[in-house]
C-alpha cells in the first residue's frame, strides 16, 4: 500500500517561476505563440508606438526636414492580481489520487511514498490554464471562473470597442436571420431553418424582450450577446441547447422570460467558405504577408470549415476520413478552443501582448497540511497570479463578429 505524505511549500521567486509559467504561460494561445509575452510587469507598463510618413525630396546641400510630425500613441498593460484558493479533506485527496493512479485489482496496489502536495498542484494546473486562456481573450465578464473585483477587459472586448480596428459584422443574409420569438424553454422561431443544422452555434443580438439565461441559476444573464449550440425542431424553429461558454461543463441551457424579436447570426457549413473568402479579401496585404500573422477562429468555425472541405472534395476517396488542413489560401487558421463564438480575428502575434510578473512579490504558490497546526485534517492550496493584456496598433487588426 502507498504511504501518503504532504510537504508544506511556499514557492516564490525563482522557485515559483516554473509553476507560474505553467499556469500563466501555458495557456493554449501562449504555447502556440499567438501572444507576445512581456515579463516583469509589476505596475502599469507603457507600450509606445510611433508612426510617420516618408517624403522623398529633391537633393539638397542643406538638410531640410521633410516637415511631418511623427504620431505617438500609447497603450498600457495594467496588471491585475488574482488568486486561486482550494481546501480539501485529507481522505478525499487520497481517494482522488487512488482513483487516478491505481488500476483495478488487489495485486496492483501502489508501493512507496506519495507526496500529495505535488498531486494537488498538478491536478488544478490544467483548469487554471483554461481559466487564464479565457480571461486573456474574453475578459472577466465572460469568464465564469473569474470572481475578483478588479476590471479585466480581455483582448476581444478591448479590440471590439477600439477605434481604428477594421471591423466587419455578420448582418448579411447568408450569415444572419431575424427571429420573431424566443420562448421560455429556449425555442427560437424564424422564417426558415434550411441553412442551419444540428450542432451549429448561433449568436443572439438585438433582442426585444425579457429572455434570460438561467443555466447557472436565477436571476440569470441577458440572452443578448450570448451564443448557443442548437438543435433543429422543425422548418421554422430551433432550440437553444447549451450556452457556448458552458462547453466544458456541458450544462443544458435553461431560460426565463420571452422575447418577440432578435437577430440570429452564425458561421456554419452553409456559409463558412463565403465568410473566409470575404475575410481574406479584406485583410490588409501588408499584414497578411507577415510571418506572424494569423487568422484566429473558434472551434465550431474550424469544424464547419473541415466539413465544408470534405463536402467540396468531389471524387476524393478519403474526403471524409483524412484530417483537413486548417489554412485558407496559404493563410494559417488558428483554432481557438476557449473563445468567443462566431468571431474571427486577424492579427500579428507581435501586436498582441500579455504582461506577467513571474518573479514579483505578488506572485506566489503555497500548499499546507493543517493537521499539525490546527488539528484540522485538511490541505490547502493557494496560487496568486498577475496578468494584463492589450494590443499596440489598432489599424493592423481585423475583427469580425456578430
Amino acid at each position: 500500500m502507498a504511504q501518503f505524505t504532504f510537504t508544506n511549500n511556499t514557492y516564490a521567486g525563482e522557485a515559483l517561476a516554473g509553476f507560474m509559467a505553467s499556469t500563466l504561460l501555458e495557456a493554449d494561445s501562449v504555447k502556440r505563440g499567438l501572444l507576445t509575452v512581456i515579463n516583469d510587469v509589476k505596475s502599469r507598463k507603457v507600450i509606445l508606438d510611433v508612426d510617420d510618413d516618408v517624403v522623398l525630396q529633391d537633393p539638397s546641400g542643406i538638410f531640410t526636414d521633410q516637415g511631418t510630425t511623427a504620431a505617438q500613441n500609447e497603450s498600457y498593460l495594467d496588471p491585475v492580481v488574482y488568486e486561486f484558493m482550494k481546501q480539501e479533506q485529507w481522505d478525499k485527496l487520497i481517494q482522488s489520487w487512488e482513483a487516478q493512479s491505481l488500476k483495478p485489482g488487489a495485486f496492483l496496489d501502489y508501493e512507496g511514498v506519495v507526496d500529495l502536495s505535488d498531486f494537488m498542484v498538478q491536478r488544478y494546473l490544467t483548469k487554471i490554464q483554461i481559466a487564464n486562456e479565457r480571461l486573456y481573450w474574453l475578459g472577466k465578464s465572460s469568464t465564469k471562473e473569474a470572481s475578483f473585483t478588479a476590471a479585466f477587459n480581455g483582448l476581444l472586448p478591448t479590440i471590439a470597442a477600439a477605434s481604428g480596428v477594421y471591423k466587419v459584422g455578420l448582418g448579411k443574409p447568408a450569415t444572419s436571420m431575424a427571429a420573431t420569438a424566443i420562448d421560455a424553454s429556449g425555442i427560437v422561431t424564424v422564417t426558415d431553418t434550411t441553412t442551419l443544422a444540428d450542432g451549429d452555434v448561433v449568436t443572439i443580438t438585438n433582442v426585444t424582450g425579457s429572455s434570460k439565461d438561467t443555466t447557472n441559476g436565477a436571476p440569470g444573464i441577458n440572452v443578448q450577446g450570448q451564443s448557443y449550440f442548437i438543435q433543429i425542431v422543425n422548418a421554422t424553429s430551433f432550440k437553444l441547447v447549451r450556452n457556448y461558454n458552458e462547453v466544458n461543463t456541458r450544462k443544458p441551457a435553461t431560460f426565463s422570460g420571452t422575447s418577440t424579436a432578435a437577430t440570429i447570426s452564425y458561421i456554419n457549413v452553409s456559409n463558412v467558405l463565403q465568410v473566409l473568402g470575404g475575410v481574406y479579401a479584406q485583410l490588409d496585404p501588408a499584414d497578411r504577408i507577415q510571418d506572424d500573422f494569423n487568422l484566429q477562429v473558434p472551434l465550431h468555425v474550424g469544424y464547419a470549415y473541415a466539413q465544408a472541405q470534405a463536402n467540396k472534395a468531389l471524387n476524393v476517396i478519403n474526403a471524409f476520413t483524412d484530417l483537413k488542413k486548417m489554412d485558407y489560401l496559404g493563410l494559417p487558421l488558428q483554432i481557438m478552443n476557449h473563445w468567443q463564438a462566431n468571431t474571427i480575428l486577424g492579427a500579428r502575434s507581435s501586436n498582441l501582448f500579455l504582461g506577467v510578473d513571474l518573479l514579483g512579490d505578488s506572485s506566489e504558490l503555497s500548499t499546507v497540511y493543517l493537521k499539525p497546526y490546527t488539528n484540522d485534517n485538511v490541505v490547502r492550496m493557494k496560487a496568486r497570479m498577475k496578468a494584463a493584456v492589450n494590443y499596440k496598433f489598432a489599424n493592423e487588426i481585423f475583427y469580425l463578429s456578430a
